[in-house]
């Protein structure tokens, strides 16, 4: 047991993890790289632009498409379901839900989960798995990488990223499940009067809890000020000393806070993800409210149609793609890669709440001015 630990029964945070998956994933496996890769990816950062880089273009090139199309329908006929047959694009069946949904989640996730169950046919020869029990799945998976996340070796915490992400995964599949087997398929819209909605909610939350805790622990492990370190022998100060004096060397200073001062500073970016999510999810339902529901008077639903193409309308949208409780979590993910968690930490502690709250400001005063307009 952890001393030091303010939380006893939490201890089994603060023991390493397996290392297997480390030296299969990471160690062994950079080894073992051809050297035109290894050039390529001779650091983490140099990894993370190239892919990043890769990752913008894409992402731009499909936001592209998808505005384009966006501009030409009519969400309210579009975001209904479509038949078992149909192939899952990410530019059909829009809704205000894929909307705002943030990038990873609607050009990387989503896809790659609905042609997994188009292909394997999951949902169906799979009957008995249920969402919910996809769902408990991926909060396990949660938690394991968030003991991964809390460790010190760099390796580790990758791993748990890439844990993580496996979790992302499966946070999406479990929709595909329910859509599949509610005869909704291709409907991106939450069921809130089903029992599943609030588990994947509560799994999700828990979820990020996790994340959370993870990079808690760490930090708290590498800014300990109980913590020993050996002495570093300095050459130029033994150089400076009369001789016949003895020396070991110096003990640089370490960079410590206090676990108040840590606790506080993670605690800023999960309360982030929590009214972003919560946040997001509200605006979602209001816009859903207004712009998907039909309307019998043809001179207001032509109104509407035109309000939801506004340019105000799409801005918002946008800023929610890149600030939702989703996009967050990726967001972090990052620097726990690079090993700059706690740089990140500091330049968003107040400056993305502040802005998460701006917006969702904005969207209520612009959310009671259409339903004005529209006599909603």
């Amino acid at each position: 047991t952890c001393l030091l630990c303010p939380c006893p029964q939490l201890t089994a945070y603060w023991t390493p993890p397996p290392s297997c998956p480390r030296r299969v994933c990471c160690c062994e496996a950079s080894s073992k790289m051809p050297l035109c890769i290894s050039s390529i990816f001779r650091d983490a950062k140099t990894t993370c632009i190239f892919f990043g880089t890769i990752l913008v273009i894409y992402y731009f090139i499909m936001d592209i498409f998808l505005y384009r199309r966006f501009k030409t329908i009519n969400i309210v006929e579009d975001s209904k379901p479509g038949p078992a047959e149909e192939s899952f694009s990410s530019f059909t069946h829009l809704s205000v839900k894929a909307l705002m949904n943030d990038h990873t989640s609607q050009y990387i996730i989503n896809p790659s989960a609905e042609y997994f169950d188009q292909i394997t046919k999951f949902s169906t020869t799979f009957s008995f798995v249920t969402p919910n029990m996809i769902s408990i799945t991926h909060l396990i998976l949660g938690l394991v990488s968030g003991k991964f996340i809390a460790s010190e070796n760099l390796y580790d915490r990758r791993v748990g990223v890439v844990i993580f992400e496996i979790r992302s995964w499966l946070d999406s599949f479990d929709g595909v499940v329910y859509r599949s087997q509610s005869g909704t398929h291709l409907q991106f819209q939450s069921v809130k009067s089903t029992t599943g909605y609030y588990v994947d909610i509560i799994c999700d939350a828990l979820g990020g809890v996790f994340l959370c805790f993870g990079i808690l622990f760490y930090l708290w492990k590498r800014f300990d000020p109980y913590k020993q370190e050996l002495p570093s022998w300095n050459k130029n100060q033994e150089l400076s000393l009369k001789p016949g004096i003895p020396t070991n060397g110096q003990t640089q200073s370490r960079e410590t806070y206090s676990k108040k001062h840590l606790f506080w500073k993670v605690f800023c970016y999960g309360m982030c993800l929590a009214c972003a999510g919560k946040f997001w999810d509200l605006t979602v339902a209001d816009f859903t409210d207004i712009f998907q529901k039909p309307l019998s008077d043809p001179k207001t639903s032509l109104l509407q149609n035109e309000l939801c193409h506004s340019t105000t309308t799409v801005i918002l949208f946008y800023l929610w793609r890149l600030l939702e409780g989703q996009a967050l979590l990726q967001y972090i993910l990052i620097p726990i890669i690079i090993d700059k968690i706690w740089e990140f930490l500091n330049y968003t502690q107040y400056v993305l709440l502040f802005v998460i709250v701006a917006l969702y400001v904005t969207c209520l005063i612009y959310i009671h001015h259409l339903r004005t307009l529209l006599n909603l």
